[in-house]
Order: structure tokens, then sequence, then C-alpha cells
């Protein structure tokens, strides 16, 4: 017997090649280069291997210094394999996506701008399996459930035969309900900052050596199972040791180590990947601004004003007022605001005039024009993020501008829409001005026993 090879070809140089087909006729090949996994994409095949379309190589290495990589397709279930990584023999296992669009009945991905938690919820059809003997439900059911609490989902969006594909986010299921044999089942979850960094604890993990902050984070995130693929965080300069509570979660543990940087924050992007750094941290998804016309990229609108929050004058004091810093603030035109309504923030002891200055000039430019929230519902938008810029534009030329807080995609068999909320008073860049506050009323972190 005689194998011919109808079509060969070098796609990369390397050792332990071995390549996986997708269910989509997509593939991918996998090798070792410089003891790491690399992986090349090769669009859709279609049967047709004379041609293939490479994409470029990939670090898909969960270890340094591997060797010995083997990889096998198990049908209807996904790819196993195992490599060595020093001393450590290790296995490596994937399962597939199945693909829920037909089951579509309705869904919600809800994003806030002062949340990394961002949450999902979907109805699905869960039609009986016709191919089972068991008459089971397909999405799930009492023996066996695509949809278990800790499944993940990933929502991708595109339209008609377009080739391009929007990611709209990773999450994990938290829940699912459904009725035995029942038509429909409903199901919610959160992404992975929601899952892994709020739902853990640190346990025997509370007490983080003296390190730069990157280090520190770096150390708390894997003892949280988050693999190093999973999360970036930007270097710094600052070092800091912490000491928390057992009982503490990672989430608010982050949040206290984060007042040691000033500025930085916490994002999950689009393909689960949880990013730690300052706003000009090049891996953040950066903000856009985006115009939307009055009757034609807008279906309804809702206006809410209030003067709550909206002040004349701030001042900027130590304890004592030794320190005392009164800024002007400007405000919509029309309101009969009273004069000597006056935002007081107090700020550590020992703050220099000058940055006291600095502080009040800011809080002012902050709370300039606030106090108009509009809500808005428009065709479908799935690139709209928090922390956008909307330009509204009305017929007779007036526009409104404002920072988008709060969005909400809804699809499903009654439409796609986006409803998204903009305030007034918000500004590109820049996060809620109660975290600005508590970050220059903040004197220091209370976890930590080491600051430098």
């Amino acid at each position: 017997m005689e194998l011919l090879i109808e079509n060969s070809g070098v796609i990369a140089s390397g050792s332990n090649p071995d390549l996986i087909q997708f269910y989509d006729t997509s593939a991918e090949v996998f090798f070792i280069d410089a003891g790491e996994i690399t992986g090349v994409p090769i669009a859709k095949l279609n049967g047709d291997y004379s041609a293939p379309v490479l994409d470029d190589s990939v670090d898909v290495s969960p270890d340094t210094g591997i060797s010995n990589l083997t990889i096998d397709a198990l049908n209807g279930f996904g790819a196993i394999g195992s490599y060595l990584s020093g001393t450590s023999h290790k296995m490596i296992i994937y399962e597939f996506a199945y693909e829920l669009d037909r089951f579509l009945d309705s869904g919600t991905i809800k994003l806030s701008g002062d949340k990394p938690v961002t949450s999902f919820t979907l109805t699905l059809d869960n039609p009986i399996d016709e191919g089972s003997d068991k008459q089971l439900n397909v999405a799930i059911s009492e023996k066996e459930a695509l949809l278990a609490p800790g499944a993940k989902v990933a929502f991708i969006f595109s339209m008609g035969d377009a080739e391009e594909e929007l990611e709209m986010g990773s999450y994990f299921i938290d829940r699912s309900d459904y009725r035995v044999l029942g038509e429909t089942v409903n199901v919610d979850g959160r992404n992975l900052i929601g899952k892994a960094l709020s739902d853990q604890t640190l346990d025997e993990n509370n007490v983080l050596p003296f390190d730069f902050i990157h280090n520190v984070l770096s150390t708390m995130f894997e003892h949280a199972n988050l693999t190093t693929d999973q999360f970036l965080i930007e270097t710094s300069t600052t070092q800091n040791s912490f000491l928390f509570e057992p009982n503490t979660t990672v989430m608010n543990a982050l949040q206290e180590i984060l007042k040691a940087t000033i500025n930085w924050k916490v994002e999950e992007l689009f393909d689960g990947t949880i990013v730690v750094g300052s706003p000009s941290y090049s891996v953040f998804s950066q903000p856009g601004t985006y115009t939307f016309n009055r009757g034609t990229d807008i279906m309804t609108r809702n206006i809410a004003r209030d003067d709550m929050s909206v002040y004349r004058r701030v001042c900027v004091h130590t304890s004592d007022y030794s320190v005392k810093v009164y800024r002007e603030v400007s405000a919509f035109s029309g309101w009969n605001l009273q004069a000597n309504k006056t935002l007081y923030v107090s700020v550590p002891d020992g703050t220099l005039e000058l940055q006291a200055i600095l502080y009040a000039e800011e809080l002012a430019l902050r709370l300039g024009n606030i106090g108009k929230i509009e809500s808005f519902t428009g065709p479908f938008r799935p690139q709209l993020m928090p922390g956008d810029q909307a330009h509204i534009v009305a017929t007779d030329g007036t526009t409104d501008l404002g920072v988008i807080t709060e969005v909400s995609h809804r699809f499903g068999k009654k439409g796609y829409f986006t409803d998204f909320t903009v305030d007034s008073g918000g500004r590109l860049g820049k996060g809620k001005l109660s975290d600005y506050i508590a970050m220059i009323t903040q004197p220091r972190s209370t976890g930590s026993i080491g600051y430098e």
C-alpha cells in the first residue's frame, strides 16, 4: 500500500509539529519554538488543502522549557495532548466550541463604566434532541448540560455572510434555569473578573511580600488560579507589601492595592484578558467618539435633570483648614442654583497648597455642567463601550456631548438594539468623579505593611 501526499509545504520551523482541524474546517498548526508552544491559525479549508491561508503565529504556550509535544483530536469533544516541562509531564485538554446561535431567543450584555464586572442573560430554545434515544433536551436536560455553571460563553457578532467577526466578550455561567422537557432555558453569568476575582478569597495567600506592584498582582492572580495568558499587568516602579484578612476577596484586595498606584484601573478585554495598569497603558481599549443623529440613529430618548449633585463651588482643604482652596464651578445656564452650594473635599494633612490648587481645579473642571443624564435606544452597535464619547446631533444643528456611562446590548428574535446612557459631566478618558475624590482623599493603603 502506498500513501500519496498531494499537497505539502513549509508553514514554520519548529519541533514536534501537529495539526488540529476544527468543526468549521479552519485549522491550526502547533509546534515548539524556543521551548514554547506556538500556533499558526489556518483559514477555513473547505476540503481544499492546496493553498492554505495562514495567519500570523501566536504564542499559546502555558509554560516555558517545553518538549515532547503531542496533540490528538477526539471526535465530538475537542483535543487532548501532553508535553514535558522540566521534570513535570502535563496534560492539555481543549473542548471544541458549540454554536448556540440557532437556539437564540433573546439575550442582553450589560456594561457599566464604574464596574469592571459585566454580566449577560440569555434565553435559548431548548428542543428535544431528535438524535437521542433518551428524548433529552439539546441545550440542557436532567442528564446533560452544555450550559452548566462555570461553562464559558463567548459572544461573537457578524452580519450575513461577512467574514469579519466582532468579539463582544467572554463570560462564565452563574446559573441556568429550565423546566424539565420545557421549550426554553434561561442562563445568566459574569465575565472572568466576576468569576475569578470577585468570587474567590485569598485564604492562606493573604500575605503579599514587599515587591514591585506588578509582581504583587501577578502573584495574587496566580494564587487565584489564573494562568499568565489570562492577564496583563503594566510594569510599575512602585513597591509595596500587603497583609489582608484571609476572607478578603481577590477583587477587594486588588482595589486596595491599586490605591498605591494613584490612577491604575482594571478592565477585561473582549477576548477575556484581564488588564491592570494606568489609563495610558497601550493594551487598554481606547475610548472613541461616536456621532448619533436624532430621529435616525436614535429611536427613543429620555432626559433626567437633577441638581442634587450640582455645585457652584468646590473647596479642597486639610482637616484643620490650614490649607483651603476654593474654585468656581460652571453649570448649565438657566439653572437657579444657590450661590454658596459648595462641595468640600478633605485631603490628607501635609498636602501642599500647590497640590490642593491642582486638585481643586481638576474637581471644578469635572463638576462642570453635570446633572443632565440622557438615555437612548438605537440600532445595534456592538462596538459601543462605556467611556466612549457621544456626539448627539439634532435636526436644527444643536449638539450634546457627554461620556457614555452604561451600555446594554439586546439581541434576539425581536431584533437587535443598543441602549446607552450619556452623562453630561463625563470627560473622555477620565474615570468616575467619586473614584477621583477617593484617590486624592486616601492617605495610604490601610492594608499595607510596607510602603515606598
